[in-house]
């Protein structure tokens, strides 16, 4: 995977991201990202290569605010749910 920031100013980020399936990862960042009140805007499209990169913007409502620190507590409660999830997966299974 790989990441590159095509723009970054206050209370704004794009960046383009190749991997090997963007859209089921980044539409899980993007509902996330929605639940925060501090975000105006998410979302992502394909590029030119249209399968193996998206283009994902995220907006604030305030200029002041830093879809960094947005992105990066997505981030973290979708690490926890994700954990939640295979730990309850792993209990009923075995």
């Amino acid at each position: 995977m790989q990441i590159n920031i095509l723009k970054q100013e206050k209370g704004y980020i794009k960046f383009n991201i190749r991997a090997t399936d963007p859209h089921t990862l980044f539409n899980l960042l993007r509902e996330e990202l929605l639940k925060d009140t501090e975000v105006d805007f998410a979302g992502y499209w394909r590029d030119e290569s249209f399968y193996e990169s998206v283009v994902f913007q995220v907006k604030m409502k305030k200029k002041t605010g830093d879809p960094v620190v947005s992105i990066n507590s997505a981030l973290e409660r979708l690490e926890q749910q994700s954990k939640e999830f295979v730990d309850l997966c792993k209990a009923k299974i075995e």
